[in-house]
């Protein structure tokens, strides 16, 4: 799996001092079929079996096994203040 940061997702990855986990949540709704979005979160994943370890410049990036590896994930740093989050998007190489 390739994964594009931008500088300021990485500078704030690296203040932060923790790896980031990228897993899928299902959202099931009763008229519409179901969608699956990708959720991030700072700290080691607790099932860590789980997922695959991807280092980018002494950066730990835990991402779910299932997901695809002939697929890009970008990793982007949104929000203001202390409500930044890290938000991931795949896409096709």
């Amino acid at each position: 799996m390739q994964i594009e940061l931008d500088t300021n997702t990485k500078k704030w990855m690296q203040s932060k001092g923790k790896p980031v986990s990228v897993k899928t949540i299902s959202v099931n709704a009763c008229c519409a079929p179901p969608v699956q979005e990708l959720m991030t979160h700072l700290g080691k994943p607790k099932d860590a079996h789980n997922y695959n370890e991807i280092k980018i410049d002494n950066l730990s990036i835990f991402v779910e096994k299932h997901l695809s590896h002939n697929e890009k994930m970008t990793l982007k740093l949104t929000g203001i203040g202390i409500f930044k989050i890290i938000s991931a998007k795949l896409g096709s190489n």
